[in-house]
């Protein structure tokens, strides 16, 4: 949208990934909203997430596989300590949720 009309909404989301839009579709129902995203709708952090959450569900997998993968896809720019403790939380909660 590259005009000079001044165009007016109620909510303005920042970001096309799933958290933004799906906060859009609640908020719509309250008014309008405008999604502002970069130039490519598709280059969100969901996208690059690669499915997002992921767990060890079998003994041939580990935590550590799982933390290094991520610390690979974010080019070792990822904060270790934080990789770590996010896996130890969805591994708790996958194992929970399993034996329900």
């Amino acid at each position: 949208m590259r005009d000079s009309t001044v165009k007016y909404f109620d909510f303005a989301v920042i970001g096309s990934g799933v958290a933004g839009l799906r906060y859009a579709l609640e908020v719509a129902k309250y008014g309008t909203v405008a999604v502002i995203t970069k130039a490519e709708p598709h280059e969100s952090n969901t996208n690059y997430a690669q499915g997002g959450v992921s767990a060890v569900l079998s003994p041939s997998d580990s935590v550590e596989s799982h933390m290094q993968d991520t610390m690979v896809a974010g080019a070792y720019l990822c904060d270790e300590e934080t990789v770590r403790v996010r896996f130890s939380i969805i591994n708790t909660v996958n194992r929970i949720v399993c034996v329900n």
